[in-house]
């Protein structure tokens, strides 16, 4: 590992000692181009004029706008000689999306790129496909920035050029970061990564390492993320520029955020802030605003928030790109729901939710789907042989779905014989129970016979109950397993209908498919449920004191993410003298299905003044919480099954009826109680009673645990001895 670091490093010492004076070298170059531009002529000014451009690119890009517009001018209107047009218009280009005028350069870029591509112009093609592609993702336009990058890679790939490979493939690993797919960003970024190294190329080789480190941040793999950085800022040392390590310290910043490390987390944020504020970064001084704004709003410092709210807003139109804007309508929402003010929020809430459309609209995701397949296919891949494979895997889901069919049957089987073996046991026990009582009367060798009879019920009551437990055990692993196994080809269909969805044409087949999609959708929340159902039969509860506000404001967060219709007035109130130990994950599940409810069954007349209201109270050392609404109501046919799975209350439900159980689960694992009360003007109520304590539930559960064991021990020893 050292020996490559090394490997790596030097060279890059060499290229810090000449920085320096390369950079006064450029600036000596550009003094002798401009008194040679004040005696050109027509032969050679276009030519001074690109010189300039390019010696002032990125080393002072309003001074380099300036010479390029000047050249691309003199091309079009003075030489008009194609080659001259292209190369003006493509560096024109690239320092305008330098400076920010990101619309202005897509414009100038698309105009030159026919005629690059008419006039076989290569190299120039393959530099504006990249500009253009890094200009649409600033943009949050995704579908044409993977256009852009595919057809810049396939010619890249056509030339063997290890060095330009990797700028495609970190280009398309930047457009799949913004789409938050990471784990096909970090794939494209480790190849170009493998490439750099391939060639032994070290230009760009700390961006592209601060690249990998972004993606295990969003994977959660935090300690290879810090390694990755600080990868960056050694393959640069002192000569990194300074955006890389404001990249880094911003990158080092989530990664302890992602900890939990929160002061060190607030030290990289306000470092990367201050180094962006000195170097008129206005990217990166918003987004560390942003995680600035995150931070404190976890920590529920709303003063702070605010000020860099403020701070964020007083930047105005800087705040020019999409993702940025996105994350900030978010925190915005979140603050001032915080602070009660549910207008603001709404407005930003909505704010939130149409650019976040525009982003990830399905003509977007369609034309992205369709841009991946044509990548995928550029060795004319057969489709016969797709198709076959659709067929296959459509074989293997009816393999294995007659498979579970077969399995839920022996598992009802087995259930039913363990319920006649528990009834006939329970005769049994009740048949020995009554001849103890007579056996008072009867001579001690009897008694003894009758206690060794008991002593032998005893323990098939006590294996009996073991076996139970253990085929409940073995259903709760099947379902588990089940839904797991379920899922994964779930998604592969998913896929294939998405698949054939841009390939057929027909519109009844399009319907169909359509169908196909949404019921597959169905389904695999269907089997999220009961992922939930073996999280909650499995988990381990930890008391702690529940403060309910920040819990329905998180929920209530959550429904206006989904879209909570206008007309629904949501209303809450917390009790001042609530005192609640118990799991709060538990809790926040249970007022999570039923507020989820009481929103999606809303009643949608006009004449109706639709509302939810959430009600925690105190109430003879027990804590009550209510949800009530005036939504479709509930049957009367449906009333006494409510609580049972895949029971539904209302034609409506999209989940088979499966969040009514999990609240009674969750609640009965707290060894609280739910009802439900409903009038017949679809007035409708749920209340959950929690017990107050539920350390003293789980001591108590613990005890009962103790003592069956202690029962089974005894019979156990007993019929030792009687072995014996």
């Amino acid at each position: 590992m050292y020996q490559k670091i090394a490997f790596i490093l030097m060279p890059l010492l060499c290229v810090a000692l000449c920085v320096h004076t390369s950079y006064a070298q450029k600036l000596s170059k550009v003094d002798s181009l401009k008194a040679e531009l004040s005696r050109s002529n027509e032969s050679n000014r276009f030519d001074v004029l690109w010189e300039l451009a390019y010696e002032l690119f990125d080393v002072d890009n309003p001074r380099a706008l300036i010479y390029a517009k000047q050249a691309h001018d003199y091309a079009v209107n003075e030489t008009g000689d194609s080659l001259e047009i292209v190369k003006s218009g493509r560096i024109l280009g690239q320092i305008l999306r330098r400076v920010g005028d990101v619309d202005e350069s897509i414009q100038i870029l698309e105009s030159v790129l026919e005629t690059s591509k008419r006039k076989n112009f290569e190299r120039e093609t393959k530099l504006i496909l990249n500009s253009l592609a890094i200009a649409h993702t600033f943009k949050a336009e995704y579908d044409k920035a993977l256009e852009f990058n595919f057809q810049s890679l396939v010619i890249r790939e056509r030339e063997g050029d290890k060095k330009q490979i990797s700028i495609s493939l970190n280009n398309i690993g930047l457009v799949y970061y913004k789409l938050g797919n990471f784990e096909l960003a970090l794939d494209y970024y480790l190849q170009s990564l493998k490439a750099k190294k391939e060639s032994n190329d070290i230009f760009g080789l700390d961006q592209v390492l601060v690249n990998v480190g972004l993606c295990y941040n969003l994977l959660s793999k935090y300690e290879i993320a810090n390694e990755y950085f600080e990868k960056a800022l050694q393959s640069c040392d002192s000569s990194c520029d300074k955006e890389i390590i404001i990249q880094s310290k911003t990158g080092l910043g989530n990664s302890f955020f992602g900890q939990e490390n929160y002061p060190q987390a607030e030290l990289y944020f306000k470092e990367s802030l201050d180094l962006s504020i000195k170097e008129k970064n206005q990217r990166f001084q918003i987004e560390n605003l942003i995680e600035l704004t995150k931070l404190y709003l976890l920590l529920d410092d709303l003063i702070a928030a605010e000020i860099y709210l403020r701070q964020i807003d007083g930047l105005g139109e800087l705040v020019q790109y999409k993702e940025n804007l996105l994350s900030l309508y978010e925190l915005s929402a979140d603050y001032y729901t915080r602070i009660k003010s549910f207008e603001q929020a709404n407005r930003f809430q909505k704010k939130y939710s149409i650019l976040k459309d525009s982003i990830y609209a399905s003509r977007v995701i369609k034309n992205l789907n369709k841009v991946q397949t044509q990548f995928a296919q550029r060795e004319n891949l057969a489709i016969i042989a797709s198709k076959d494979q659709v067929l296959a895997l459509n074989e293997e889901v009816i393999t294995q779905q007659r498979a579970l069919n077969w399995l839920l049957a022996v598992v009802i089987f087995l259930t039913s014989a363990l319920g006649v073996m528990i009834y006939r046991n329970y005769k049994k026990a009740t048949t020995v129970s009554t001849a103890l009582a007579t056996a008072k009367r009867i001579i001690e060798g009897q008694n003894l016979l009758l206690d060794n009879q008991v002593q032998e019920k005893t323990k098939e009551l006590v294996n009996t109950n073991e076996a139970l437990v253990k085929v409940n055990d073995e259903l709760d692993n099947f379902i588990y397993k089940t839904s797991h196994d379920i899922r994964g080809p779930l998604a592969s269909l998913k896929g294939m209908v998405n698949l054939a969805i841009m390939d057929v044409k027909d519109d009844k087949a399009l319907a169909y498919l359509a169908k196909l999609d949404l019921t597959a959708e169905k389904l695999n929340t269907v089997l999220t449920r009961l992922l939930i159902v073996n999280r909650i039969n499995h988990a381990e509860l930890k008391p702690e004191v529940i403060h309910f506000e920040p819990i329905i404001q998180e929920i209530l967060m959550l429904e206006m993410k989904k879209g909570i219709p206008d007309k629904i007035k949501v209303e809450y109130e917390v009790g001042q003298d609530i005192n609640l130990v118990s799991d709060r994950e538990m809790v926040r599940l249970i007022l999570e299905n039923l507020i989820d409810n009481a929103i999606k069954f809303y009643n949608d007349s006009d004449r109706v003044e639709s509302f939810v209201k959430i009600s925690i109270q105190s109430k003879g050392g027990r804590v009550e919480a209510h949800v009530s609404d005036n939504g479709t109501g509930i049957s009367h046919v449906n009333r006494d099954k409510i609580f049972q799975m895949f029971v539904r209350a209302s034609e409506r439900s999209e989940t088979g009826g499966i969040g009514l159980y999990l609240a009674k689960l969750a609640t009965e694992k707290l060894g609280g109680d739910i009802n439900f009360v409903s009038a017949d003007e679809n007035y409708t109520e749920f209340t959950v009673t929690f017990p107050d304590d539920l350390q003293t539930i789980l001591e108590h559960r613990k005890e009962e645990k103790r003592r069956q064991e202690q029962e089974k021990m005894w019979v156990d020893g007993k019929t030792k001895i009687q072995s014996a």
